[in-house]
């Protein structure tokens, strides 16, 4: 590794965090616990706290979190702690500035739009900003959940069958749209846009009334929406990390999710104290861990993904395993799943992320 150069030999992590998605208050809480466990004396951090209307807002560069309670947990860094500190307007001014503070890795904790999409990962490539998680390409491609499926399907990997409506089109005609979809796919049917959040933008349709409830709410967001067969079973998940000592990605033991209340793991499920129960490892037989934890490298090869993943899947009752969807970024709230997996393997919250910092940096 090129030696560091900053005097102090502390390397300098932005860790961005906010928003304009819908996922804004999660990404919130996410970026605050990795704040919490960068090492002060490996890293010197620098919150950024992007707000829903692109402002970009920082401490000033002597700024330094407290270290919170080590037996309560209380005190710390609040992210919402944020009055007096530098405003910047928008992307561009935001990168300026942290190339003028020398940063030495962008850690994205963000979903959705924005974050997720590419875009970020576009201008932080353009300002030479090395960053963790997937480029521009890897995460355009795993952004949109058409086009996942038809790379998956070509790798031979069983996806939900699915049709993708333009929403311009349902302004007339909707109702023989909704029949028609109800005899291809049966009910329950899954409407998704696309191009939206993982557990925000999906709606489960029990009947034709929850079909144009769902259209509804998810056409004012979205140009397209998919419209995809339910398939019952099993929730698993499959986080991927990279690893520079196995010189390439490993995946991490399965997660079994199961919901408490709700059909399936929307976003109460997902990030409520009360939500879905989550198993790791999975209660499965080593032949399906197996296959699932193959069908997750296989995606995010497939994708040209890096850093880490998490490949979500459904395991029928007959032993079938269907992709759902990938995450480039996933959440490292308290609930994340990634860092349930990883801690089952004996990757701490803190070394797992001190792991990616430096692995983006290689």
């Amino acid at each position: 590794m090129v030696a560091h150069k900053h005097k102090n030999d502390r390397l300098r992590v932005a860790v961005l965090m906010g928003g304009p998605s819908s996922e804004h208050e999660v990404s919130l809480r996410g970026g605050q616990n990795v704040v919490a466990v960068l090492s002060r004396e490996i890293f010197h951090v620098r919150p950024v706290v992007i707000t829903k209307e692109g402002l970009w807002r920082m401490p000033r560069a002597r700024w330094e979190p407290a270290e919170p309670d080590p037996e309560t947990g209380a005190g710390g860094w609040e992210a919402r702690d944020c009055d007096g500190w530098r405003e910047y307007e928008g992307a561009c001014e935001g990168l300026v500035a942290l190339r003028e503070w020398e940063v030495d890795v962008a850690l994205p904790i963000l979903h959705g739009e924005f974050g997720e999409d590419g875009t970020l990962q576009a201008m932080l490539s353009a300002a030479g900003i090395p960053f963790v998680g997937s480029d521009m390409a890897g995460s355009v491609a795993a952004f949109d959940k058409v086009r996942t499926k038809q790379i998956v399907r070509d790798f031979g990997i069983a996806t939900p069958e699915y049709e993708v409506v333009e929403v311009k089109s349902l302004q007339q005609g909707r109702r023989a749209c909704i029949e028609a979809w109800g005899q291809r796919f049966g009910f329950p049917l899954i409407i998704k846009n696309p191009r939206g959040g993982s557990s925000v933008e999906v709606r489960v349709a029990h009947d034709e009334g929850e079909v144009l409830a769902a259209i509804e709410e998810l056409a004012p967001g979205a140009e397209r929406l998919m419209v995809e067969r339910h398939i019952r079973g099993r929730e698993l998940t499959v986080g991927v990390l990279e690893d520079r000592d196995e010189g390439g990605p490993v995946a991490l033991p399965v997660v079994e999710i199961r919901p408490r209340a709700a059909g399936h793991f929307d976003y109460h499920e997902k990030y409520a104290a009360d939500g879905a129960e989550e198993l790791c490892p999975a209660p499965i037989d080593t032949e399906t861990s197996d296959r699932a934890r193959g069908i997750g490298l296989t995606v995010h090869r497939a994708l040209g993904l890096r850093g880490l993943s998490r490949t979500d899947l459904i395991l029928t009752a007959d032993g079938q395993l269907e992709f759902l969807e990938v995450n480039t970024l996933p959440g490292m709230t308290e609930r994340g799943l990634v860092p349930l997996a990883a801690a089952a393997t004996g990757i701490d919250f803190a070394t797992l992320i001190a792991r990616l910092v430096r692995t983006a940096r290689r």
